[in-house]
């Protein structure tokens, strides 16, 4: 199996990404949440940090279309 990219890392993020989310990544990375808010929206670069903390993050988790509603 190949490795991920930085973008296939943020699309494999953002289908998992939970509450609290954002502000864990920026503690992490040491980057702002504003900042982190724009690499989610696309409006700036994801660098490797980014992405393999977001990865890291979010990778034993259940997409959100697989979860059920309560």
């Amino acid at each position: 199996m190949s490795k991920l990219n930085r973008t296939a890392k943020l699309a494999f993020y953002l289908a998992r990404e939970r509450k609290g989310d954002t502000a864990r990544l920026a503690e992490t990375t040491g980057f702002t949440t504003r900042y982190i808010n724009y690499v989610k929206a696309g409006d700036r670069k994801v660098t490797d940090d980014i992405a393999n903390a977001m990865y890291s993050l979010s990778r034993r988790r259940v997409k959100n279309s697989q979860l059920t509603v309560a």
